[in-house]
């Protein structure tokens, strides 16, 4: 396999995984109505220690990798969801 077909290869790699992040927040934002705070601690916890048993299946991931994107993920969803109760709440008041 060529330096060429390795980067084809990886680039589409990279669109999958912009395409999962963005179905993650869409399926976030959703998650908005059901709850009165976007942070939810006990969910935040079941996820990363979800993702950490995970990280033992692929040992190219180093768990503390895994867990500070992880962390990053939950903290974008978190302010997606703020902005969202924001406008839901502006609507509201309407």
């Amino acid at each position: 396999m060529s330096l060429a077909e390795i980067r084809k290869r990886i680039d589409a790699i990279d669109e999958e995984i912009l395409s999962l992040l963005h179905r993650r927040f869409r399926l976030a934002l959703r998650t908005r109505t059901f709850k009165t705070m976007p942070h939810d601690p006990s969910r935040e916890r079941e996820i990363l220690g979800r993702v950490k048993a995970a990280a033992k299946r692929y040992p190219l991931l180093r768990p503390n990798f895994l867990l500070g994107l992880y962390k990053e993920v939950l903290r974008e969803s978190r302010r997606l969801q703020a902005r969202s109760g924001r406008e839901i709440d502006q609507e509201k008041q309407r």
